[in-house]
């Protein structure tokens, strides 16, 4: 796993987090999954395939992040894929995960039957006749039908849905669903047959570009969401950070990390977090204000540049080049001057 998925996971995995991420997309803000009623939950999923010729191949696969949710008697797995690309393969992708994690409960299912039936055989031996023979008939509950699923008809799963959380620049652009992979014909009459035996499998893409409603968000999740739908414009990132002065003042070190990541700001921050850590967490304000100072100075740096380029092209003088960068770029003429001694080939 890379620092930068690492970073992303450390910080939605905090299950006050994790419960609100799933609380605002599933159901639309209200409070149904509660911190408390999380448990984590190895993202390991691995079976073993044994082929015609005996041979056996391992498929395994690695949650990013998952849990159980006990809400009473009920119980249902919550898992999150962290995305910073696109995957174009996505329901595809988390088919497998979701299959193999059917897979998983039922072989750990099938696995304590035959531990509860080992232990009930050692105990048979030191029991009265009538004893043994309640033992039989218990064993002779399963069907063969039974035996050969490793799931008895009484069995159940525990249901599992997993999210998508897409914290990349661009806008997802790839199928939410099965279908949406397949090349159909050109008759929709009978893309419309097909469609009714092969079935479809939709996912649950958390866009951190198009969200909407941030306010379904209880906990940070609301205001560094609102971050990631200003990083193409960074005067309206600066104005968004101001305005929520007492939360970017003082964020924990997750949150740092992750903005590190989701920002593509890794070595501007870093420089910046030595001057603006504070005794319980991390003033971003500053370092976000240097991220906004530092594209603005490169777009000057730039104007500059190309407007030297364009005076030599027209054969102008050093002072007359200079007093153009003064009134196109609205610098001062000591920078002005700096900029056509650095760039004057």
């Amino acid at each position: 796993m890379g620092q930068g998925n690492a970073a992303v996971k450390q910080w939605i995995e905090r299950p006050d987090r994790f419960a609100d991420l799933f609380n605002g997309y599933v159901f639309q803000g209200e409070q149904v999954i509660l911190p408390e009623e999380l448990e984590p939950v190895s993202g390991e999923s691995d079976i073993l395939l044994t082929d015609k010729e005996g041979k056996v191949k391992e498929i395994a696969r690695h949650r990013d992040v998952i849990m159980r949710w006990k809400k009473e008697a009920v119980f249902v797995m919550l898992a999150c894929e962290n995305q910073e690309e696109v995957h174009y393969a996505m329901p595809v992708r988390n088919m497998v995960y979701d299959g193999l994690s059917y897979t998983d409960q039922i072989r750990r299912l099938w696995k304590k039957r035959v531990e509860e039936t080992s232990s009930e055989g050692s105990i048979e031996k030191n029991q009265s006749g009538a004893d043994r023979k309640r033992n039989s008939k218990m064993d002779k509950k399963l069907t063969s039908a039974e035996f050969l699923s490793k799931f008895t008809k009484k069995d159940r799963l525990i249901p599992v849905i997993t999210l998508v959380f897409y914290y990349g620049i661009e806008p997802w652009d790839a199928s939410t669903d099965l279908y949406g992979m397949f090349q159909w014909g050109e008759e929709e009459r009978t893309n419309q047959i097909l469609k009714k035996y092969i079935p479809n499998y939709p996912i649950n893409v958390i866009d951190s570009n198009n969200i909407g409603n941030l306010k379904r968000f209880q906990t940070d999740l609301q205001e560094i969401l609102g971050v990631l739908q200003c990083r193409g414009d960074k005067e309206r990132l600066l104005e968004y950070i101001n305005e929520r002065a007492d939360y970017f003042q003082n964020v924990d070190e997750e949150t740092y990390h992750f903005m590190r990541v989701a920002l593509h700001s890794e070595k501007l921050l870093k420089e910046n977090i030595e001057r603006s850590e504070g005794e319980d967490g991390v003033n971003m304000c500053k370092a976000l204000e240097d991220l906004y100072n530092d594209g603005v100075e490169c777009g000057i740096e730039q104007g500059i540049k190309g407007m030297v380029k364009i005076c030599r092209s027209f054969n102008l003088g050093k002072d007359d080049a200079a007093q153009r960068l003064m009134e196109e770029l609205k610098i001062s003429r000591e920078k002005a001057e700096e900029g056509v001694e650095m760039y004057w080939e």
